[in-house]
């Protein structure tokens, strides 16, 4: 009877502290068990997070149940072997029995040695019938493993889709800056454009300005009344020129706005970026956790080709035993037999 912690109870402790936000550790899943020595633990815990990134894309009850069949399949082929190995040991230890208690007794009883001759023909009909049983169940347990690893390649066709789709959107997002940046610099051009419109403006005012006054100082004497409308038209041209100065405010203020703006944008695209390419390392590691996972299902199902290849190398070895038995027998049967026409 199987004791001890398997990863079935490990599988169930961890997701009980994962349910409880806190991280599986081996003193976590010990406590919860009650049970488990720390080595153990510890090893069933790596097969565990191994299979963490295939169960992450299925329910919780559905993973769990998955792990447990995994676990089932797996401690039923071993319990059939080892108990295929114990029966054949078994059966091989009462045929040498016979075996022996029929070369003692062969003189005696002839009839009895023909009987268990059959017998043994029998027994090794069956015991190939049970190699063929294995192999069948190896055949099964290979078949599994296959889907297994078309399961683990579908779900790395996902992560590379998954990083392609974030590359794409990386690019448009960079597109999108591309496009405000020139944008802010079509705005900048054109705020220079009426800065230097104004300039001339204000040349052209200071001009006018400057020959009024000149006529102004040459009229002086005679023409008092002139002056006073040109002090009006001065004071109606510092008006303007104030109201361009505000515009001129107005502008490089908006100027400002459109380079902080620019600078947020540009402060977000590198924090996007850093964020895609931490989601990009992470997918990277599920992938390197799906593959080792793989390699693992791999090696035992290697294991498991090389037990059974060893198991029907032994039974082929127990086979020939047999073969050298009974030739012995007959070879004695047939010294019988010439003693017996002997007069």
């Amino acid at each position: 009877m199987r004791t001890g912690v398997t990863l079935i109870d490990i599988t169930r402790a961890a997701d009980q502290l994962l349910a409880e936000g806190e991280r599986p550790t081996v003193d976590g899943v010990r406590k919860v068990l009650g049970t488990g020595s720390p080595a153990t633990v510890n090893n069933l815990l790596k097969e565990y997070y191994q299979a963490l990134p295939t169960r992450l894309n299925l329910p919780a009850a559905i993973a769990t149940a998955a792990a447990e069949l995994y676990q089932k399949i797996r401690e039923t082929a071993q319990g059939e072997v080892q108990e295929q190995q114990e029966i054949f040991q078994r059966d091989l230890a009462g045929d040498r029995e016979k075996l022996t208690a029929d070369r003692n007794t062969f003189e005696a009883d002839r009839a009895s040695l023909l009987q268990q001759v059959a017998t043994l023909t029998s027994e090794k009909q069956g015991q190939q019938e049970q190699i063929s049983a294995l192999q069948t169940k190896v055949s099964g347990l290979e078949k599994t493993l296959g889907e297994q690893a078309e399961r683990a390649a579908t779900a790395e066709s996902r992560a590379n889709s998954a990083t392609e789709e974030r590359e794409r959107a990386a690019i448009k997002h960079a597109a999108d800056v591309v496009h405000l940046r020139e944008q802010a610099e079509g705005n900048e051009r054109h705020l220079l454009a009426r800065i230097e419109d104004q300039k001339t403006q204000n040349k052209r005012i200071t001009g006018e300005r400057e020959k009024e006054s000149a006529a102004a100082q040459s009229r002086v004497a005679t023409l008092e009344t002139s002056v006073s409308e040109v002090t009006k038209s001065l004071a109606a041209t510092r008006g303007e020129l104030a109201t361009a100065q505000r515009d001129l405010v107005r502008e490089r203020e908006q100027r400002t706005e459109v380079e902080t703006a620019l600078l947020n944008a540009q402060e977000r695209l590198a924090k996007d970026q850093q964020g895609w390419i931490v989601e990009r390392e992470r997918m990277k590691n599920e992938v390197l956790l799906e593959q080792s996972a793989i390699k693992n299902l791999r090696q035992e199902r290697d294991d498991a080709i090389r037990e059974a290849a060893r198991q029907e190398g032994k039974t082929l070895a127990l086979l020939g035993q047999l073969e050298e038995l009974r030739g012995e027998l007959v070879a004695q049967r047939n010294s019988l037999d010439r003693v017996a026409k002997t007069p």
